[in-house]
C-alpha cells in the first residue's frame, strides 16, 4: 500500500489475495448479538495453509478454495483472522469492486494507483478486501467509559502467552495511538522486558510498588512513571517484571490491585501477561479485574487442553461471563502446522470462548529474541489486526454490562 503524502503507510494493509467475508454471530448465552469480526487475507488465499505457496492470478491475487473442517471453516489457517461463532464464511475475489450507492474511492493497488493518476477523474471503487481492512480499523478505534483490561493467560509453559501480550499491546497501541500498557504479572520471572525492545533502564514493577502510593495521590504524574516503564517503537509502553524470581513474590492481590488501580489512572489499555499458576495471588487478581481474556495457545494438543483446562475451572468457579466472552489465540510456531489438529484445536475453542484466531508462523517470534511490531511478517500484522479487532469486540460487551 502506498500512503497518501503526510499519512502513515499501514504496515498491515494487504497485497493481494482473497479474503472471507463476514457473517453476524448468534447471540451466546444470553448475550447480544456481535458482528462477526472481519477477516483478512494473507499475502496468499484466506485458506492457505502457512508455509504453502500460492498460485498467482494477476495483479497480486490468488485463487483459494476453501477445504473442509474447522480451520477451512473459519477462514484462518493461513490469513489467520479472527472469525466469530457464527461459523463459516466465504471467499470472495480480493479485487472485486464493491457496487452500490455510496461506493468508496480506492486507494490500494492498480485501482488506488489510477484514481491517483487521473486525479479522481476516473473514479475506481475499493475492492472488499480494501474495504474490509477499513471497517477492522475502525472498530479498533472504539471509545470505553473507563480503563479495559485484557489479561492473556494459559498455564501451561510455552503457549505464546509473552508473544501474544506484546504483539496485541502493540497492535492496539500502534493502531489507537498509545495509552496503552503491556505489563508483566509473572509471579516469578517473566520474559516480557526481554522479548521487548531494549530499554535505557532496568526498573520493574517491584520498583514501581515501593513508591506506588506517590501515583495513587495526586502527587505521582505520567513522567514520573516514565521512569519504570520501557517505551516502545509501536506507540506502548511496557511494564517488565524483576530478574529475580523471589522479588515477584511480593506482588500479592493487595500489591496487584495497587498497582492496577495507579496505572488505570494513566492508560486506556492495560494488557496483562500472566504467569502458570492460578492459585497465584496476582494471577486470581488479575483475573477478577479482566474485562476480556485471551487464551493463547500453539498447535499442540497438551497446550490447547490447557487452555481449555482454564476456562473450565473459570466456569465452575463463578466466571462463566469472562470464559464465553474470551477470545482464543492459536499460534503457528511451526511453518506447515498439522491442519487437522489446527482443525480440531479451533472447533473446540469455539465451542467455549467468543471468537477464535489464528496466527501464522513468523520467524521473528519464534526465534525468542526481541519483537519490534515493524519487523513481523505482513501476514502476522494482518491477523492480529484481526484478532484485536475481536479482542475490541469482547471489551465493547463487557463495557456494556
Amino acid at each position: 500500500m502506498t500512503a497518501h503524502p503526510g499519512q502513515q503507510a499501514d504496515p498491515a494493509a494487504p497485497t493481494g489475495g482473497t479474503f472471507a467475508t463476514p457473517t453476524p454471530q448468534e447471540p451466546r448465552n444470553g448475550r447480544p448479538p456481535v458482528p462477526g469480526p472481519v477477516v483478512l487475507p494473507s499475502a496468499g488465499p484466506a485458506w492457505q495453509v502457512p508455509g504453502q505457496p500460492a498460485s498467482p492470478t494477476g495483479d497480486g491475487a490468488t485463487a483459494a478454495t476453501a477445504p473442509s473442517g474447522a480451520a477451512g471453516a473459519v477462514g484462518a489457517v493461513g490469513a489467520a483472522g479472527a472469525v466469530g461463532a457464527a461459523g463459516a464464511v466465504g471467499a470472495v475475489g480480493a479485487e472485486e469492486p464493491v457496487g452500490g450507492p455510496g461506493q468508496e474511492a480506492a486507494e490500494w493497488g492498480w485501482r488506488g494507483r489510477a484514481n491517483r493518476l487521473t486525479g479522481r477523474a476516473l473514479t475506481l471503487t475499493a475492492t472488499r478486501e480494501e474495504l474490509v481492512h477499513r471497517a477492522a480499523r475502525r472498530r479498533l478505534l472504539r471509545s470505553f467509559s473507563r480503563t479495559m483490561s485484557v489479561v492473556v493467560a494459559n498455564p501451561k509453559g510455552g503457549a505464546a502467552k509473552t508473544p501474544t501480550s506484546l504483539i496485541a499491546a502493540a497492535t492496539l497501541g500502534f493502531y489507537r495511538g498509545g495509552y496503552t500498557l503491556a505489563w508483566d504479572n509473572n509471579e516469578t520471572r517473566g520474559t516480557l522486558g526481554m522479548r521487548a525492545e531494549a530499554s535505557t533502564h532496568q526498573q520493574t514493577v517491584v520498583d514501581l510498588l515501593h513508591r506506588i502510593d506517590d501515583f495513587l495521590a495526586t502527587t505521582g504524574s505520567v513522567g514520573q512513571l516514565s521512569a519504570y516503564l520501557r517505551p516502545q517503537s509501536a506507540r506502548f509502553d511496557v511494564l517488565a517484571s524483576d530478574d529475580a524470581a523471589g522479588s515477584m513474590e511480593i506482588i500479592d492481590d493487595e500489591a496487584f490491585r495497587k498497582l492496577w488501580t495507579a496505572l488505570c489512572r494513566f492508560y486506556r489499555l492495560i494488557v496483562i501477561d500472566t504467569g502458570n499458576n492460578i492459585r497465584a495471588a496476582n494471577w486470581r487478581s488479575a483475573t477478577a479485574v479482566a474485562d476480556c481474556l485471551v487464551v493463547p495457545t500453539t498447535v499442540q494438543r497438551d497446550v490447547a487442553d490447557s487452555g481449555l483446562w482454564m476456562l473450565d475451572h473459570l466456569i465452575r468457579t463463578g466466571r462463566a461471563d469472562l470464559a464465553q466472552n474470551a477470545v482464543a489465540i492459536v499460534s503457528c510456531a511451526d511453518p506447515k502446522p498439522d491442519t487437522a489438529l489446527l482443525d480440531d484445536i479451533v472447533e473446540r475453542y469455539r465451542q467455549v470462548v467468543r471468537d477464535v484466531a489464528v496466527i501464522p508462523y513468523d520467524p521473528l517470534i519464534r526465534s525468542g529474541g526481541r519483537i519490534e511490531y515493524d519487523q513481523l511478517a505482513v501476514p502476522t500484522r494482518r491477523a492480529w489486526l484481526m484478532a484485536c479487532s475481536s479482542i475490541i469486540d469482547s471489551l465493547g460487551i463487557r463495557d456494556q454490562d
